[in-house]
Parts: structure tokens; C-alpha cells; sequence
């Protein structure tokens, strides 16, 4: 039996996105031991995963004593390769703490910090357009050639969703039938769903409830029904996906964590960029849309618009939206690609 560390430290939705090499890695070698390490914040996500064995939390704020402590649980028990899935200094040197014999990581711009790939063994190159679930996928191959590209898959408890199903029922929701949730941002943030998107995304009468995270603390309650999820918890949200999911509902969202659990909680939905690059972190399950049209502002990554008219690449209505076709593997596929028909599980 092999043992296998996945670290993959943040940030929530690219935690999310990552889970899918778990369910490859159990599609072929079921009885393969798989260890994550990830933030201590995140660990309640993994609850549950089939799949993953032993979950390993990582202090990102305690600096030196927090990795020797996390080196010390971590040397609890060896391990055939660590997979750094997510390619900066801290998650190369949790991979180093390890004591694995084979360290291995993305090469070049796959990694957030090219330099960090210093503290592995060995770096592998891909020619696709990074994406955290391919990077995940592309590492674990490395120790299985054979496993398949899957979908990350969270999990509630049956008392979860009955408590969040009376949360619902308590605002007037039916979750017997189809119901929407729209992820509600702190609009200071240009990844942020506009008001006026919102009011034109939900003109056809589905039940619509907006959920607002503990980054929305100081946001206005909008009108309409408002679930307010506080820190910690991610429990709550993998619970209203699934229950949206069974419903035959949607999710409407920006490219965050809170949107990237819904649908890894089996909810169907649409996912809304901006300024932001749809090809390298749209979520596998959803579909991606951006605006008709080219601004001359786009692409950035700023965490605050410059642009004096305002954020304009946020601003759409149903007439003005564009689908973005998903440059990532079909779900079964195996090898490196183009894939057929025949190498789909």
C-alpha cells in the first residue's frame, strides 16, 4: 500500500477544486492511504470526503513553531511522495517537512512562487492553462498514471441538512422544489455580483435566496430571504448545496470560495467573471460567463477597480452574458489528452 500527501494549504475554492484528485486517487487504488494538509480554517471541509484518511492541520499564522509542530505530526507516519498542489514557498517547504522520499510539484507558471520548486525533488510541466483542479490532477497521476480526471464531491451529514433545510423552511422555502441561492459579496470587491446583475438574473420567479458570508458582516440585509453564514461555517454551506442540488435548483455566484463549495456540494449553477481569467479557476462543475465584449480595462487581478466608470466587467444583464467553454479534462478522462469517447469512464 502506498501512502500519499496532498498539501494544499488555501485558499478555499482552489482547496475545493483540488478534491477531485482525491476521487481519482480512491477511483483506482482504493486501498491507497491519502493524508491533506491543509489551514486548520479548512479542515472542516474535508469531513467526510471519501477518500481522504487522515486530514493534517496547518497553523498559517504561527510561524516557526507551527511548522515544527506540524513537521512532528506529520512524521507520524511515512509517506511514498508528497504532491505540493499548490506551488508557493509555504507549501513547498510543508512538503519538505514531510519527509517524504519523492517531492513533487508543478514547474513554471503553474506555481504561484517558481522559485519555491528549490525545496522539491522534482517539477513536471504541463502545456494546458493552469487551473488548480488540473494541477491537482496532473501531480497525482505522477503516482497513478491511470487515474481518471473527477469532480470534487463534499459532503453533509443527514443532521446538517435538517438543520439547514429548517433554516429555509423558516424563511418561507420550499426545498421540495427548485430554488435558487445567490452568493452575495461585499461590493468593494470587484469580483462581486452588482446589485442590478442580481435583480436581472432573478426576473423569472424561482425562489431566491441570497446568502451573505462573515466577509458581509457590515453589508446591509438586502431584501428579500438572507441565510447569514459566520465564520466557520463551511459545514452550513456544503449542507444548503446539497440541498439546492436535491432540489433541481441553481447557484448564481462570483469566482469565490463560498460559490466553489455550493457546486462541490452537487448543486448545479453559473459562475460570473469579471476581470478574472474563467479558464484558470472555474470551478469543474459550473458554467462559466463573463460580458459580451472586451474592455479595455480587462484582464486584472486588482483586488480594488481602478477603472473611473466603475466595474464595468460585473455589470451584465441575461442579454449581455457570453458562456465560456471549460478548457479542462471531461470527467473519466485519462492520459494526457485529446480524449475520446473511449477514454471516458
Amino acid at each position: 500500500m502506498k501512502s500519499i500527501l496532498l498539501v494544499r494549504l488555501s485558499a478555499m475554492g482552489d482547496l475545493v477544486q483540488s478534491l477531485g484528485a482525491v476521487a481519482s486517487l480512491r477511483r483506482v487504488h482504493p486501498d491507497w492511504r491519502v493524508t491533506v494538509v491543509t489551514q486548520r480554517e479548512w479542515v472542516p471541509l474535508l469531513e467526510g470526503v471519501e477518500g481522504v484518511d487522515r486530514v493534517v492541520p496547518f497553523h498559517r499564522r504561527g510561524g516557526l513553531p507551527a511548522l515544527w509542530a506540524l513537521r512532528r505530526e506529520l512524521r507520524r507516519e511515512p509517506y511514498d511522495v508528497a504532491l505540493d498542489l499548490q506551488g508557493n514557498w509555504k507549501s513547498a517547504m510543508v512538503t519538505r517537512l514531510s519527509g517524504a522520499r519523492d517531492r513533487v510539484g508543478m514547474a513554471g507558471e503553474w506555481r504561484q512562487e517558481p522559485r519555491s520548486a528549490w525545496l522539491l525533488r522534482r517539477t513536471i510541466a504541463c502545456d494546458a492553462t493552469p487551473h488548480p483542479a488540473r494541477a491537482a490532477w496532473e501531480l497525482v497521476k505522477q503516482a497513478a498514471p491511470d487515474a481518471p480526471f473527477c469532480h470534487p464531491a463534499l459532503l453533509a451529514t443527514e443532521a446538517e441538512l435538517l438543520d439547514e433545510r429548517a433554516v429555509l423552511t423558516e424563511l418561507g422555502i420550499d426545498v421540495g422544489r427548485a430554488f435558487r441561492v445567490v452568493v452575495v459579496t461585499e461590493t468593494s470587491d470587484p469580483r462581486a455580483l452588482r446589485p442590478s446583475a442580481v435583480r436581472e438574473l432573478t426576473r423569472d420567479g424561482m425562489p431566491t435566496v441570497l446568502l451573505l458570508g462573515p466577509g458581509e458582516a457590515a453589508v446591509p440585509t438586502p431584501q428579500g430571504m438572507v441565510v447569514r453564514h459566520g465564520r466557520g461555517d463551511v459545514r452550513r454551506m456544503i449542507a444548503l448545496g446539497k440541498l439546492v442540488s436535491t432540489a433541481g435548483g441553481e447557484v448564481l455566484g462570483p469566482d469565490q470560495g463560498a460559490t466553489h463549495v455550493l457546486l462541490a456540494s452537487g448543486a448545479a449553477g453559473r459562475v460570473f467573471f469579471g476581470s478574472q481569467d474563467p479558464h484558470r479557476t472555474a470551478p469543474v462543475t459550473a458554467q462559466a460567463m463573463v460580458r459580451t465584449g472586451e474592455l479595455a480595462c480587462r484582464p486584472c487581478r486588482n483586488r480594488r477597480c481602478n477603472n473611473p466608470e466603475g466595474v464595468l466587467c460585473m455589470e451584465f444583464d441575461a442579454a449581455t452574458l457570453t458562456p465560456v467553454r471549460s478548457m479542462l479534462p471531461p470527467a473519466g478522462a485519462t492520459g494526457a489528452g485529446p480524449w475520446s469517447a473511449a477514454d471516458l469512464a
